[in-house]
């Protein structure tokens, strides 16, 4: 499956939305406020999953590519979507853009692009990991940036630390290529708080302001030490208190296709966390990894919490809308 759908990019754009399509076949709907589902009969997906279906127009047909001069801010990124923002949870893209686009940022969007590779070198087919490496490393060469930007702690990881230690043997080309990108790869969170600046922090909050807790991906907090700087964009919404859980840096349980292989276990890590989520009291949860977010989706869906959850540039950009 990794070789012949993950590793051929158009074709699994396909299958996908050809999914999209028919997944009122597959799956019945869950949770009205979160927007879960789980499925009508046994299947790959545990019949008693809560899953986040993939979006009825997956961001790369809303914005095919992009390529746009560096504004007041006087830089240009690369963006990176990767594959769950791309297909199920595209508004995440539609934030990052919009917050770009606010601070003058430039912004060179490849179409066509592959998956960041994790999955495929999780499952140990390094063969098809190369492959999407050097298709993405097509994608974005021949075009000037300062920087390549992901929303995807994962994507941001796999990029930054996987694609050089495992292209280590490559050509030459392969190799400068890595590194020219993945030197210059960063957390979306953490290219704002470094590079640009945030817009002003607002000095009081709205006497009703909805409360939120924040939980840290292992990708982004533990590979990469970013921590604060996701907590100093949802502090500059007003309308949001930041209140945290206990242990927000524990994991949440995902892990990718582990949680398909030994989804019970994935579902009791998920369940600790979703105690340590509801605890807080919260009205919503943000997290900077969507694989994170699926599995929140998964876990507050099943409990019946009357709680959302975002992607913390996803309140950032709804914080520049706020007079």
């Amino acid at each position: 499956m990794l070789r012949g759908l993950l590793g051929r990019p158009r074709l699994f754009d396909r299958v996908l939305e050809w999914g999209a399509r028919a997944q009122d076949w597959i799956i019945r709907p869950a949770d009205e406020l979160l927007g879960t589902s789980c499925a009508r009969f046994s299947s790959p997906l545990p019949t008693q999953r809560h899953v986040k279906a993939p979006a009825e127009r997956p961001f790369h047909q809303m914005v095919p590519a992009l390529d746009t001069a560096a504004g007041a801010s006087g830089l240009k990124v690369a963006v990176f979507v990767g594959c769950l923002i791309d297909k199920v949870f595209p508004a995440v893209a539609e934030a990052t853009l919009k917050v770009l686009n606010h601070h003058g940022v430039g912004v060179f969007l490849p179409d066509n692009q592959a998956c960041c590779g994790i999955p495929a070198v999780s499952a140990g087919d390094t063969e098809t990991f190369r492959k999407l490496v050097r298709h993405n490393l097509e994608r974005f060469e021949g075009s000037s940036f300062d920087y390549l930007v992901t929303a995807c702690a994962t994507c941001t990881a796999t990029i930054k630390k996987i694609w050089p230690v495992l292209c280590a043997d490559g050509d030459e080309r392969e190799r400068r290529g890595v590194e020219a990108v993945s030197t210059r790869t960063l957390d979306i969170h953490q290219f704002f708080c470094l590079h640009v600046g945030l817009a002003e922090i607002p000095r009081q909050r709205d006497l009703d302001a909805a409360v939120v807790t924040y939980h840290d991906p292992c990708h982004l907090k533990k590979s990469l030490g970013v921590a604060a700087e996701p907590r100093r964009l949802i502090a500059a919404n007003r309308r949001l208190a930041l209140r945290e859980m206990a242990r927000p840096d524990w994991c949440c349980g995902l892990g990718g296709s582990f949680s398909l292989e030994h989804y019970p276990l994935a579902a009791e890590i998920g369940r600790r966390k979703r105690a340590q989520v509801a605890a807080t009291g919260c009205d919503l949860v943000a997290t900077a990894c969507p694989a994170c977010m699926l599995q929140l989706h998964d876990m507050l869906s099943q409990a019946h919490d009357r709680i959302r959850v975002k992607h913390a540039i996803e309140l950032y950009a709804e914080s520049l809308d706020q007079p």
